[in-house]
């Protein structure tokens, strides 16, 4: 059996500068290294060696410069480096690089083809499932236990609200999650391993260009004028802002301007998906079609004319009804969650029907009838306009990102039945934290103690919050990894978001840029968080969440 692993080279983004009279990013002299969780994906590899007794193979695509990171996969104990480089491939976006790689895994034909789940520079999640698309394999994502079964893989996934285990076939394309392992370090050792070259003479792309344009591009400033307050002043404001999520309701009207169709998708989340539809009915006149896994009674109201829900689909089976209804249909523009199997469905979406997709958007407009998609990228310092080359274009949008102002009370429903799931579940264990969808949001970080956290859990529940935590509290095991905060983690936009005990390293600053407002307690002045605050509180942790208990349990 073999393993192949794609890997990428990556700029360190704590480095990257940027050019405001050029608007261009600057990444001469930047430091290259190999893309963190590409390198979780290489160490898997090894585990499965090391195990079973699996061939392994790693290849990269990009410059010669690349050799660097194949050649540190192979010191880590890879028996086998494939650089794939030429000219020709320099720009290619998401698919024409989905299929320059689809091309490497037919060459070799792995059982199992291994990623990370997004490079640090894109922070896309679409070349996997793509690659899977054009390769015809099957596809799992956020994958933090490998097991092989006789000729079974059996899995465990890290989804938006639990751990599912599953029993899936070979060959298979695999993402691997931030949970799998913590990779071996790099040796500094001489290897005598040849690196194999595929350049155009061995990949005929038939001269296909990318499919999206990025527009512009613009540094994303983060940072908060931070006012220091008291304690009292902490419940004061908590006390004034009591928004909602809806504000100035808007009911869409049953007739439209533009019988054309703006698709809009509800996967999973109904808060998300409602802000989705909301969104459309806000910036266009036409017709508005949601195709979506939530049961209708859960998204009453949601902003559309019409609402087929698909009952029980995996996110093959899903992909493929909302691929036949495009090529059916006269839509013009798709969107979709940016969780986890929204990821997923737009990109084997896209890859079946050869569209332009711009994942993990923070916004959209339209312009002439084509839809500027916002991204960031980077770590989020860089927000870029993209659009599609391609009718429909499609985007991914994180959730939080757009109010709920419309709503529509006499959508059609229509019922439609699915295959059953592609892969097998064997066990559910759902998540023990509530989803971090909620208008406020609790964070804690390494100064908060373990014995601190049920108090935080019994806060987060009285006053109708969630909580989550840093990257050292998940990795300490206080919390699961489905509420981490974090660039490696979830990128989080509640109304308020208070962290109690984070440093603010970039990791956790990422995540938290789309925040309304940003409460802070630590007991160090200097703290860097501060600089990305509204409001900072110098005070003990444990202080201030006793204090907070007495407050809410004293109401």
């Amino acid at each position: 059996m073999k393993v192949l692993v794609f890997i990428k080279q990556i700029p360190d983004i704590n480095d990257i500068k940027y050019d405001r009279e050029t608007n261009r990013i600057m990444r001469i002299g930047v430091k290259l290294m190999m893309n963190s969780f590409d390198k979780k994906a290489v160490e898997a590899a090894l585990q499965l060696k090391e195990k079973y007794g699996l061939e392994t193979y790693v290849a990269s695509m990009g410059p010669q410069s690349a050799k660097d990171v194949i050649t540190d996969a192979l010191k880590m104990g890879i028996d086998h480096g494939i650089l794939i480089t030429d000219r020709q491939f320099a720009g290619a976006d998401t698919y024409i690089t989905s299929q320059i790689l689809s091309h490497v895994v037919k060459l070799i034909r792995p059982d199992i083809v291994l990623t990370g789940k997004y490079s640090l520079d894109g922070e896309t999640s679409q070349v996997p499932p793509e690659i899977s698309y054009f390769s015809d394999y099957n596809f799992i994502s956020s994958i933090s236990s490998i097991e092989i079964n006789d000729s079974k893989l059996i899995l465990e996934r890290d989804e938006d609200y639990g751990v599912r285990k599953i029993m899936a076939d070979m060959p298979a394309v695999i993402s691997v999650s931030e949970k799998i392992n913590r990779a071996r370090p790099i040796p500094d050792i001489e290897i005598n391993k040849d690196i194999k070259i595929i350049d155009s003479g061995d990949i005929n792309l038939n001269g296909r260009n990318s499919l999206t344009v990025v527009k512009n591009t613009d540094r994303l400033n983060g940072s908060r004028n931070c006012t220091f307050i008291d304690f009292k002043d902490f419940l004061k404001i908590l006390d004034e802002d009591k928004g909602e999520r809806v504000i100035n309701e808007y009911q869409i009207l049953d007739d439209f301007e533009d019988d054309s169709i703006f698709l809009g998708l509800a996967i999973d989340d109904a808060i998300t998906s409602m802000e989705i539809a909301s969104k459309i009915a806000e910036i266009s006149n036409m017709k508005i079609v949601v195709i979506g896994n939530i049961n209708p009674e859960k998204i009453d109201g949601i902003a559309c004319h019409e609402y087929i829900y698909l009952e029980n689909p995996d996110a093959f089976y899903f992909s493929k009804y909302v691929s036949e209804y495009i090529k059916n249909n006269d839509v013009k523009h798709v969107l979709a969650p940016s969780n986890l199997n929204g990821r997923d469905i737009a990109s084997l979406v896209a890859a079946s029907l050869g569209l332009g997709l711009t994942a993990d958007c923070v916004d959209i407009s339209l312009v002439d009838n084509r839809m500027i998609q916002y991204k960031p990228a980077f770590g989020g310092g860089i927000i870029a306009e993209i659009i599609s080359k391609t009718t429909p274009d499609i985007a991914t949008v994180r959730q939080g990102m757009f109010k709920i102002k419309f709503k529509n009370y006499n959508a059609r429903v229509i019922i439609e039945k699915t295959e059953d799931e592609r892969n097998r579940t064997l066990a559910y264990e759902e998540s023990k934290f509530p989803a971090l969808n909620t208008r406020i949001i609790i964070g804690a970080g390494r100064g908060v103690k373990r014995e601190d956290i049920e108090k935080l859990k019994d806060i987060s529940g009285t006053i109708h919050a969630s909580l989550g935590g840093t990257r050292k509290i998940v990795d300490m095991h206080f919390m699961p990894e489905q509420v981490q905060i974090g660039l490696t983690g979830i990128s989080i936009s509640p109304d308020i978001y208070i962290n109690i005990g984070v440093s603010g390293a970039d990791n956790h600053i990422v995540g938290t840029r789309y925040a309304k407002k940003i409460i802070s307690v630590n007991n160090d002045e200097n703290a860097n968080i501060f600089k990305y605050s509204d409001y900072g509180m110098i005070m003990d942790s444990s202080d201030f969440i006793d204090r907070f208990y007495d407050y809410v349990k004293s109401k």
